[in-house]
């Protein structure tokens, strides 16, 4: 599913959710990130990701040796999605925290996006990384929700820090929420975060 609100001259963000999102517990989670989104002055486009219909990466690396920047495999829409995700001032993923993890959908995604880095390496502050293959990756916000233990919180909060790095964003962000209140206080923190951090 589609959504896109666009003026000229206007901060873009992708919002990448997964499909339960969009009616967990009520909440619809996904359409309080759109709204939080638009308070803050940015345009918003929404991808509901749907791990069925994304083909698993094949591990060929085709993408870095002989079509760079893009998958192979070109009948699921991955490449689109991969390249709005470049062009996007903001990227926000929204996940459901299995077991310290991403949900199946928003994980069988990142597997794909790796034609986004580049295959060579180098040493950022004592670790080695990829390199980055395009002058800028969008800022990066990273919201999950759903019951968990305090240690499957912090291992989410910890792969998302590190996942963060490989694209060296100029700023990422991790949240992650369990109940209304929760959901309330993320929404707000990710409306000023655009307004005053992102969309200056």
């Amino acid at each position: 599913m589609y959504q896109e609100m666009r003026k000229e001259n206007r901060m873009k963000t992708l919002i990448l959710c997964d499909r339960e999102s969009v009616e967990h517990r009520d909440f619809e989670l996904c359409s309080q990130v759109r709204e939080a989104v638009l308070k803050a002055g940015s345009d918003a486009h929404i991808v509901v990701l749907n791990g069925d219909d994304i083909k698993p990466c094949l591990g060929c690396f085709q993408c870095w040796v002989k079509t760079p920047g893009l998958c192979v495999m070109t009948d699921d829409r991955t490449n689109i999605i991969t390249s709005q995700e470049i062009r996007s001032d903001v990227l926000v993923l929204l996940s459901k925290i299995c077991y310290g993890g991403y949900s199946y959908d928003i994980k069988s995604f990142l597997d794909r996006s790796i034609p986004n880095i580049s295959p060579f390496f180098e040493i950022v502050n004592g670790e080695m990384h990829h390199e980055m293959r395009y002058d800028r990756f969008p800022y990066t916000i990273t919201i999950g929700y759903g019951t968990c233990t305090a240690q499957e919180r912090q291992t989410f909060i910890s792969l998302a820090e590190r996942n963060a790095l490989n694209m060296r964003p100029p700023k990422h962000f991790v949240f992650t929420m369990q109940s209304a209140g929760e959901v309330g206080e993320t929404m707000r923190s990710l409306s000023d975060i655009l307004s005053q951090k992102v969309c200056q």
